[in-house]
Order: structure tokens, then sequence, then C-alpha cells
């Protein structure tokens, strides 16, 4: 199976755009099933180690338990479905965490996505945009969606989604420089008797500011 070919934000849809039947507040438990760094841990964290090894123990504590959150999918102005990323972004992060982590999430204007331009192509004032800052303490992240495309099975009981994203994350004062991540987020959700079931893959990637990108 093959999703249709990719949306460059500026030209086609706005963002990922969900079936109806997931617009509402859901309660979702996701159990991580795997974790693998294929090149191995000097490839991870551009390099720093003591991040690198933080990343992998964070991971594999995670494996095989259960973590619960809420999330919500909202209809937007132009009468599209959209996970609204601020609340869903905080969720994820506290759930993971397992504790408040988050101070704060807001959406922020980039040149092909500003809140004057989802405006004035009919979305409303407090519809999602698709770049995240996240603060936390002592820290900040920014997520953007740089790539995305998606669509929904003939039955109209199957969605398939895939975004690529760039994270930014900078703690003034911890003793490293700002990380980015890329990485594609692969999504597939299935509708079955009043609930939904999915899958959800995250494939990173080097990126030129990786030390290692040009021996990988």
């Amino acid at each position: 199976e093959k999703l249709p070919s990719g949306f460059i934000p500026g030209w086609g849809p706005d963002d990922l755009y969900y079936p109806s039947w997931m617009e509402g507040r859901w309660r979702v438990e996701q159990t991580l099933q795997g974790y693998a760094a294929p090149l191995g841990k000097p490839y991870l964290a551009n390099g720093q180690s003591a991040v690198a090894e933080k990343v992998l123990a964070e991971q594999q504590s995670q494996l095989g338990k259960p973590v619960t959150f809420e999330l919500r999918y909202i209809r937007t102005q132009r009468n599209n479905i959209v996970e609204d990323r601020a609340f869903n972004t905080r969720a994820k992060l506290d759930a993971f965490a397992g504790r408040d982590v988050v101070k704060g999430v807001e959406y922020v204007d980039v040149p092909d996505n500003t809140r004057e331009s989802a405006m004035q192509g009919g979305n409303g004032a407090e519809d999602p945009l698709r770049t995240v800052v996240v603060n936390f303490k002592g820290a900040v992240q920014k997520i953007f969606i740089t790539a995305l495309q998606f669509e929904t099975a003939a039955d109209g009981d199957v969605w398939r989604g895939l975004a690529s994203t760039r994270t930014l994350f900078a703690a003034p004062g911890a003793g490293y420089n700002p990380l980015t991540v890329d990485e594609e987020v692969v999504t597939a959700l299935k509708r079955s008797a009043g609930s939904v079931t999915g899958r959800l893959r995250l494939l990173g990637f080097l990126n030129p500011n990786d030390q290692l990108f040009f021996k990988a």
C-alpha cells in the first residue's frame, strides 16, 4: 500500500486532515513496542554521548509499558478535522515523562503558515497552526511540520498519514549545544466497533548538523 505524493506546506492541504470519526476527545493507551538505533550510539544526539545514553535509557525504560493520556481532534472553521496540536503535544510529553514537565505550548508563525494567512484562507483565529513552541523549565523546543501526506481507505474505516518534522531543542546552561532532530511520524488508524486502534512509527534521520552526517 502506498500513500499519495507528499504535500509540501504552502501547496495543497494546510494540515493533516483526519476523518470525521476522529473528531472529539479520546482516551488513548499507547505502548512502545520497539526501539532501535541501527547506526549505534555515536550517531545519536549529534555525537553527544551523555545525551545519547540518556535517550537510550529513557526509551528502553518505556518498552512494553502502556501510557494513558487524552488527545483531542477538532473541526476547523473550514470544516476540516485536525489535531488540537498544542493540547496533544503537551499531553503526550507529560504522559511519557510521567509527570508535568511542560510549562506551556503556543502556536507560532512560520513563513508558509502564519495566523494571518490561515485566516485569509478561511480558518478561524483559534484553529491550530503547524508549528508549536514548547516551554519547559530551563529549556525550549520548537517543532515544525515540513511536509505531510495522508489518505483514507476506500471503505472509510482506515486513515494513514505521514508528517515530516524538524525539532529544535535548546537548554541554556545545560552544557551542550542546541539539538536539531529530523523525523517522520507515520500513523495508521482503524475504526471498529466504537473504538479506534492504531500504529505509530517514529523514524529519525541524521541531518547536516550532525557531526557524523557525512560518515553514515
